[in-house]
């Protein structure tokens, strides 16, 4: 009995040691951050949403899926997977309101983690403003002003010149008319004084 006793002493410390001791950590996947952050308000709608986890994923088994306040799918495509990082990129542009992040991810470890977060746009998307139709060119008031003074001008001269030629096309009929009854004139004297010598 003496030699059992120290015995079985030694095995039951052996196994409080072994029940007292650590255990291995499992550790699971899990969301480290992302952008937009959780709650966050945002002045400037995101043209993406990114991801970042504890362990790298599985491309084949990650989704995410980003909703407005109505339940409408606003993402595009399917997200990128690099890592332990996921981009999911969004349509453009996105309105004021509120919007709902929910993924689903499977680790390397088999592991499949799953969560949601919002977020809100405060202002709203920003659009070019309209382009200006091409002006057209003003003329200068004093090429226009020159070019009445021009205009003016020539006038009289025009005219002086329609003067001129009247008169000198009424002279001649004047002095042929005057030559005609001068002679008319005279052809009716001479006649008349024959007719007075004659017996």
């Amino acid at each position: 009995m003496r030699v059992f006793r120290p015995l079985a002493v030694l095995a039951v410390t052996c196994a409080v040691g072994l029940l007292a001791a650590p255990a291995p950590a499992w550790a699971h996947n899990e969301l480290r951050a992302s952008n937009p952050a959780k709650g966050a308000r945002l002045a400037t709608a995101p043209v993406e949403v990114t991801l970042d986890f504890a362990e790298r994923l599985d491309p084949r088994f990650t989704t995410v899926a980003v909703t407005d306040a109505a339940g409408k799918a606003v993402t595009s495509g399917k997200p990128k997977v690099e890592g332990v990082r996921a981009v999911q990129p969004l349509n453009q542009p996105l309105d004021p309101g509120d919007y709902t992040v929910a993924y689903r991810v499977v680790s390397v470890d088999g592991h499949p983690v799953r969560g949601s977060h919002t977020f809100t746009v405060t202002a709203p998307p920003t659009t070019a403003p309209p382009t200006a139709p091409p002006t057209q060119p003003v003329p200068s008031p004093t090429a226009t002003t020159t070019n009445a003074a021009a205009t003016t001008a020539a006038e009289p001269e025009a005219l002086v010149g329609d003067e001129q030629d009247g008169g000198g096309n009424i002279l001649p009929g004047l002095l042929l008319g005057g030559v005609a009854v001068l002679a008319i004139g005279t052809g009716i004297l001479l006649v008349r004084q024959r007719r007075t010598r004659e017996p």
